[in-house]
């Protein structure tokens, strides 16, 4: 094996320098000849088109030459525009008129502007020539674009015999005669003639050659990963290499199948075919690879046999119904679809492709309609799922319908003569779903290599984290991106292969993504695609470059450095500023404004601020008064707009407080500057607690004031300077007022002092029977109401006359 690929590599090697051999590079050509070749190019061009007899496959060949003229003249009027820029730059100097005093210019100095400015005309008029080159080129690839449009449109509304007419039925017979008749013929011509044209001198033979060792190579690869790392492989795991392993496998099953069959059709075209062989190999490779495609996929992604490593969550009997129902559609439509091309190639076949477009479209409508019923997409959801019973919801159950329709509308297409609308709907419907279901199962197969290979168990993970310095148990996200990236590139693809599958221009697709690339010119800066993607790479890359700074000096510089933790988080939050500041500017560089005229842009922005991001600014120019100026740091004790807490951080726009609940307000800077603050540790973290006090009157002065000092003094956190401080504030009629001042270095530990104070107080307090913690007796005095209603009541006249009865009284027993 090693032998055979050391003879692949000096296969490419040879080929390789042949193909650098025989590049010659070809003689320039003076100017006005090359101008007078495209004019001649141009002009036969344009001739054609005007003649009614064009085929779609001829205006695309003149749309490249069309093209190649353009691409020329583009490289010419390129460098006659440098040439003309570098002539003026030299120019310019001598332009310059000597002043009164100076001394005339000399005839070496006027000989050479004369040449210069010779010179520069010549480039400018090539400049101009080239102009109206491109100029008329895009004009006639314009109108190429439009008549290649209408002559597709034409070709498929053209309305044929209807099979339902009885002459299509009279003249079916004779036509099928013939196509076979033509058929036959050419095959025996082939088999006659055409393999003695392959000999070993052909040049056909060697890249074939080549091919069929990278075929064997690409069997042998194919081969040792499906035994490696296929299903039942000796390292794989069925739960996280799912898709890779049923990708792998998948692919080995057909993918040397595919370059067989490659290689026998351009085997087959090697021998120079006669008509219509030549066209009819091509067409067979093609259906035979879709259909090595479809058996691949099925296998891999349905798994029919194999639940455990199905990649979509179908049940067992709705993955065998799907596979058996793509299988048999894809192998009964692709061979009839190409005897449908057989018989219907040549001129008066128009009763054949009448009636072979319904038979055709018949039969690729009832092999459809299984693999587009509910039964082929019943999802396995587990018991209690609330996700929806059908594979993609209800979404393709209404795509589901819709292809229902348009499948046998190309029935009723064909039925009324549109032979080839009927036959071009169904193939172009089939091809698309194909491209979809390939993408789906390609974003699927990425997204599982890119998860496995960001797993922290992975050598890839592992390399990836301890090249970033990261712990071993990161999480990355960074696949997340390439996946963006390839998911982009999938939908540029789809964008261009869906629509050509529907026979629509493609170059004018191309020619539109051309123009996006390119730009639009305003005024003096050129917005392209390319640029808006360079700013924004470029933006993300100073973004980047900028965090890594700030973690570099935030986690390694800032920590050797005898700084507060405030004045640190102040630098980190500067460096951040002049970061977006950075990559901004940078961004708009990598974009094409020129600085000069940033001062319309600021003009705009202002306008913009004064309109409505005026809020915006005032709290980022806000953020940066409160770095500068410092009036509050990180860790001080704020208290501003009814928000009392700590400051934890000052952001770009707002900045984040943390209050004694341990929630976080999130205050706008502007208000720091707008309103009273209130900082408790502005100038010192030391704070004064304060502790009050009452006791019964006849408590000794003298022997308080000496317990409320000596529990303060008693304590760890209290400062000894300045002292505590006892106050006998005054004497009440509920006792003897008293106030105990005590400093605590940090501000933090005020209410765990104030709560161990006044644990040592109280005790202090029972201990010398200043106060009693006996309970009080309580005396409950019930009926207060009748006594209070009796004190105040007025007395009627019936109770003056008797004056005996109260109320409340019992009555008199009888």
């Amino acid at each position: 094996m090693r032998s055979l690929a050391r003879l692949a590599w000096l296969v490419l090697l040879f080929a390789s320098v042949a193909a650098s051999a025989q590049t010659v590079p070809q003689p320039q050509r003076p100017f006005g000849q090359l101008i007078e070749l495209w004019g001649r190019q141009l002009d036969r061009i344009a001739t054609r088109t005007e003649q009614a007899d064009l085929l779609p496959i001829e205006i695309d060949g003149l749309r490249e030459q069309a093209t190649d003229v353009r691409a020329a003249a583009l490289a010419a009027a390129a460098l006659a525009r440098n040439d003309l820029a570098d002539t003026k730059k030299l120019l310019a100097p001598l332009e310059l008129k000597p002043g009164a005093d100076a001394p005339p210019e000399t005839d070496a100095v006027k000989a050479e502007r004369e040449r210069l400015t010779e010179q520069a005309t010549v480039a400018e008029s090539r400049f101009k020539q080239c102009e109206v080159v491109i100029a008329r080129a895009d004009q006639l690839l314009e109108r190429m674009t439009r008549l290649r449009g209408e002559l597709v449109l034409q070709t498929l509304l053209r309305r044929d015999p209807s099979p339902l007419s009885p002459s299509v039925w009279n003249k079916i017979g004779p036509q099928l005669v013939a196509s076979m008749k033509g058929l036959t013929t050419a095959m025996a011509t082939w088999s006659r003639d055409g393999f003695l044209s392959l000999g070993s001198a052909s040049p056909e033979l060697v890249p074939l050659g080549l091919w069929a060792v990278i075929t064997i190579l690409l069997w042998w690869v194919g081969r040792w990963l499906r035994r490696r790392f296929g299903r039942g492989g000796t390292h794989i795991d069925a739960h996280s290499d799912q898709t890779i392993v049923t990708a792998i496998d998948g692919l080995g099953l057909v993918l040397v199948p595919i370059l067989a069959v490659w290689l026998i059709g351009k085997l087959l075209l090697a021998s120079h075919p006669p008509s219509p062989i030549d066209t009819l190999i091509p067409d067979a490779v093609l259906r035979l690879v879709l259909l090595l495609l479809v058996f691949g996929m099925t296998s891999a992604g349905l798994s029919p046999a194999r639940p455990e490593w199905r990649v979509l969550p179908l049940t067992d009997d709705a993955a065998q119904y799907l596979s058996q129902a793509l299988r048999r559609l894809f192998s009964v439509s692709l061979p009839l679809e190409f005897v449908y091309l057989a018989l219907t190639r040549g001129e008066g076949r128009d009763a054949v492709a009448a009636v072979g477009a319904v038979v055709l479209t018949s039969v690729v409508a009832v092999l459809s309609l299984p693999g587009l019923s509910n039964r082929a997409w019943q999802a396995a959801r587990p018991e209690g799922s609330e996700l929806p019973p059908m594979i993609g919801g209800s979404w393709w159950t209404v795509a589901r319908f819709a292809l229902v329709i348009a499948v046998f509308s190309s029935i009723i297409f064909s039925l009324i003569g549109y032979a080839t609308l009927g036959s071009h709907l169904h193939s172009a419907i089939s091809t698309t779903c194909l491209l979809i279901g390939i993408a789906l199962l390609l974003h699927r197969l990425v997204a599982d290599l890119l998860e496995a290979a960001a797993s922290p168990n992975s050598p890839s993970g592992k390399w990836v984290r301890r090249s970033l310095g990261l712990a071993p148990d990161t999480n990355l996200r960074g696949q997340y991106l390439v996946l963006l990236v390839f998911d982009a590139a999938l939908i540029l693809l789809l964008s261009i292969a869906i629509p050509a599958t529907w026979n629509v221009d493609t170059d004018a697709i191309m020619d539109g993504f051309g123009q996006l690339l390119r730009g639009v010119k305003v005024g003096g800066v050129t917005i392209s695609l390319g640029n808006v993607g360079m700013a924004i790479v470029a933006f993300f890359v100073c973004m980047l470059l900028a965090r890594l700074v700030r973690s570099i000096v935030r986690d390694r510089v800032l920590p050797t450095v005898d700084a507060p933790m405030p004045l640190r988080q102040s630098i980190d939050a500067g460096l951040n500023y002049v970061g977006v500041m950075i990559a901004i500017l940078v961004g708009i560089g990598a974009l094409g404004v020129d600085f000069t005229n940033l001062a319309i842009v600021l003009g705009a922005l202002s306008v913009g601020i004064g309109l409505g991001l005026q809020n915006i600014a005032n709290n980022v120019i806000s953020g940066v008064i409160l770095l500068v100026e410092r009036p509050i740091k990180a860790g001080d004790w704020v208290t501003v707009n009814g928000h009392e807490g700590f400051v934890r951080r000052i952001n770009i726009r707002a900045t984040e407080i943390e209050t004694f609940q341990r929630t976080h307000v999130i205050v706008p800077n502007s208000l720091f500057l707008q309103n009273p603050v209130v900082n408790r540790t502005y100038s010192d973290t030391s704070s004064r607690i304060e502790i009050k006090l009452t006791v019964p009157i006849g408590t000794d002065v003298n022997a308080m004031e000496a317990i409320l000092r000596e529990a303060a003094l008693a304590h760890a956190r209290v400062l000894r300077v300045p002292p505590p401080i006892v106050r006998f504030v005054k004497v009440a009629s509920s006792g003897l007022d008293f106030e105990l001042f005590v400093f605590v270095a940090r501000l933090e530990d005020r209410l765990i002092v104030t709560n161990d104070l006044n644990r040592a107080i109280l005790q202090k307090l029972i201990e010398n029977k200043i106060i009693d913690p006996s309970p009080i007796p309580e005396f409950k005095v019930r009926g207060l109401d009748k006594l209070n209603f009796s004190l105040h009541a007025d007395p009627s006249p019936e109770t003056k006359e008797t004056g005996s009865e109260r109320p409340g009284d019992a009555a008199p027993a009888p």
